[in-house]
């Protein structure tokens, strides 16, 4: 063999080890590379693919429900247990909601206020209307159609002409009626307008002309002066404005 054809066949052993090592180095890169990782800003489109995205900024937090406090009003044999296994909820949850001390002591007509949605009360007032309440009546209550219909009625003005005592006492003497949207005007312009509120066959509220914090028995007007007089006369309508009681002032 002469000294030129060493060198070829020398040449081209030297060539297909180097394309061998190159294909094998590269073969290994590609199995051994990690994901390439795209960082995108509002409006840049990225391509599909197996790529992992980074996105910037923090993802909004799932808002949770607001909880919602409920009124019961107490019925005729009921318990605070069988009010508490209404609801699903422990006894001392409910007693500890109205500040109540004693289990067994209950009256008809009561409101309670049932702590139900996750609401913590680090304190109560017994009798105290809280902000963000429903009214609701008991949940096994089903209106019978034969029951009577609401007749609400004016029994008294208090203490007329002065403004810290000066109250006027609705009564209800018919079926439940909510209180939303009923009116209460003299002749003068002075109007009041209720806010949601059962009043169950019996019940009674007391309509206060001066300022003040609004309860289940209690509603404030918050006239800057006494409203009612002798001779005036004070008139209760239905939220379409018939006028269905009024009362003369003795």
């Amino acid at each position: 063999m002469n000294t030129r054809r060493l060198m070829f066949y020398l040449i081209v052993n030297a060539l297909v080890s180097a394309s061998a090592t190159l294909a094998v180095l590269w073969l290994w890169d590609r199995a051994h590379s990690p994901p390439r990782i795209v960082v995108t800003t509002p409006g840049t489109k990225v391509a599909s693919g197996p790529t992992a995205v980074a996105t910037s900024g923090p993802q909004p937090s799932p808002v949770p429900p607001t909880p919602t406090l409920t009124i019961y009003v107490v019925q005729s044999g009921d318990t605070l247990g069988s009010i508490a296994e209404q609801f699903d909820l422990p006894v001392e949850d409910i007693m500890r909601a109205n500040g109540l001390t004693e289990p067994d002591v209950l009256d008809v007509g009561q409101a309670l206020v049932i702590p139900v949605g996750g609401f913590v009360f680090p304190t109560a007032t017994p009798g105290a209307l809280p902000t963000n309440v429903v009214e609701t009546p008991p949940p096994t209550a089903t209106r019978d159609p034969n029951a009577p219909l609401p007749r609400l009625s004016i029994r008294e003005v208090k203490s007329t002409g002065i403004l810290a005592d000066e109250a006027i006492v609705i009564v209800n003497l018919g079926g439940p009626v909510d209180l939303a949207g009923w009116t209460l005007r003299d002749e003068s312009g002075n109007l009041y307008t209720f806010p949601a509120l059962t009043l169950f066959e019996g019940g009674a509220v007391m309509l206060h002309t001066s300022a003040g914090e609004d309860t289940v028995t209690d509603l404030y007007w918050g006239q800057p002066a006494a409203v009612w007089a002798s001779g005036k006369n004070a008139l209760l309508s239905d939220p379409n404005g018939n006028l269905h009681t009024r009362l003369t002032v003795p």
